[in-house]
């Protein structure tokens, strides 16, 4: 009997002291929890804080990597030389309508003139030819006019280099190049120097 009696009045104690125990841990562990929770706050926003600090940092590095150099100093204009003038300001460069056919003339007039010293010259080719035939027994060596060398149609033969070189220097005249205009002399030159040669080697025939 005393001893349930004793057991009875010690169990409420032991309850007490379990449920204050009980309540202490409570009390402790939100503390603990709290704790925890502060410190792995404090852990994150440590991270944060570092991200942060590096977002802020970096569009600087990148801003002053991505600016441009400083300009080159811009060299001064170089003055080319003023091109010197191969022709003189005061000459006129066109040529008139009168100074076209006076140079036309010009040339007709040579033109006809070279017409008659190669006839003229062909014709005493011709001339010296019969002579060394008929008197000293020469032969004529060209062999397009060597049928016409025993009568006078040699005059008429002998004519039609002449005449060609004539038609020539003609077309020669009137040309598309400038440079065959120049020059359209030269057949009716040649053709009169050659017949001239001709004409004093058969006067000096023996």
């Amino acid at each position: 009997m005393f001893l349930a009696i004793a057991v009875l009045l010690i169990h409420p104690q032991l309850a007490a002291t379990q449920s204050l125990s009980a309540e202490n841990l409570l009390i402790n562990v939100p503390g603990t929890i709290s704790g925890s929770t502060s410190a792995e706050n404090s852990d994150d926003a440590l991270p944060f804080m570092t991200a942060s600090f590096d977002a802020a940092t970096q569009p600087a590095t990148e801003s002053s990597a991505s600016l441009p150099e400083a300009p080159a100093p811009v060299p001064a204009a170089v003055k080319a030389p003023a091109p010197i003038a191969f022709l003189s300001s005061g000459k006129a460069m066109t040529v008139s309508v009168d100074q076209l056919r006076a140079e036309n003339r010009r040339q007709q007039f040579m033109w006809r003139g070279l017409v008659i010293a190669s006839s003229g010259a062909a014709t005493f080719d011709a001339w010296s030819t019969r002579r060394a035939i008929t008197t000293y027994g020469a032969v004529e060596l060209n062999p397009l006019l060597r049928p016409f060398a025993g009568n006078a149609s040699l005059y008429a033969a002998i004519q039609v280099g002449p005449a060609l070189m004539d038609l020539a220097g003609k077309k020669m005249m009137y040309s598309r190049h400038s440079w065959v205009r120049h020059i359209w002399w030269v057949p009716q030159t040649a053709s009169y120097v050659s017949s001239i040669l001709c004409g004093a080697h058969n006067l000096s025939y023996r």
